[in-house]
């Protein structure tokens, strides 16, 4: 079955703008073109789902366009969800050393050299420049508020790095290894890797939700009853 763009668009749930994005940002193949129409495909349908199915589960259009190309590419699970084809599940994977704290980054040493360090920084790290304005807002020179927030995101970013691969392992490649790997099995897989990823996202913002609060919280000095 052929679609014309807005065909495509209407069946896909979608809006013809949103078509012609994906098409930019390279998600979506190019139609078939006869004279001067475009026409699509089931593929482009299917393709099309799929993105808009992730999309609503918080992935971002780069994090599918990976996602995607990794999988056109042939590139096995492994390779996409960067684990080893048979994880040791009898031995759980050592620690890594804790890394010194390096440098500032050459974008945060740009940051500081602008006339508007907090925009430059902002760019890069919007939530983290969130808490740097409020550090320096509470007195800290902006060198010492950069570092500061800086350790703290090369700590956070260790600690998922940690972990990611596995958990999107267990929770996503391992199921469709098990499966027949047809064209549902493949979608149940796209499906499953955005809701790790929510999953994931909200378990260690509650995680260190709970670590705050142990230094933010009151600690009374009452015996209890």
């Amino acid at each position: 079955m052929e679609y014309t763009i807005d065909e495509l668009a209407r069946v896909a749930d979608t809006t013809v703008r949103s078509v012609r994005v994906y098409h930019e940002r390279g998600l979506l193949p190019s139609p078939d073109v006869r004279g001067r129409i475009g026409y699509y495909d089931v593929n482009h349908l299917s393709r099309l789902q799929t993105i808009s199915r992730l999309l609503s589960r918080g992935m971002k259009l780069n994090g599918i366009r990976e996602l995607l190309e990794a999988w056109d590419r042939g590139d096995g699970l492994a390779e996409i969800l960067g684990v080893p084809d048979q994880p040791d599940d009898s031995a759980p994977t050592p620690a890594a050393p804790p890394a010194p704290s390096p440098e500032l980054p050459e974008y945060m040493h740009k940051a500081l050299a602008t006339t508007d360090p907090l925009e430059a920084y902002r760019l890069a790290n919007p939530r983290c420049c969130d808490l740097a304005t409020r550090l320096i807002d509470a007195g800290l020179p902006a060198s010492a508020a950069f570092s500061l927030v800086e350790r703290f995101r090369i700590d956070v970013d260790q600690a998922v790095d940690r972990y990611a691969s596995e958990l999107f392992f267990h929770l996503a490649g391992k199921p469709f290894e098990q499966s027949e790997r047809g064209p549902g099995d493949r979608n149940d897989f796209e499906t499953n890797i955005a809701i790790a990823r929510l999953m994931t996202n909200r378990a260690a913002a509650e995680l260190v939700d709970q670590v705050l609060s142990r230094h933010t919280e009151p600690q009374s000095s009452d015996p209890a009853p």
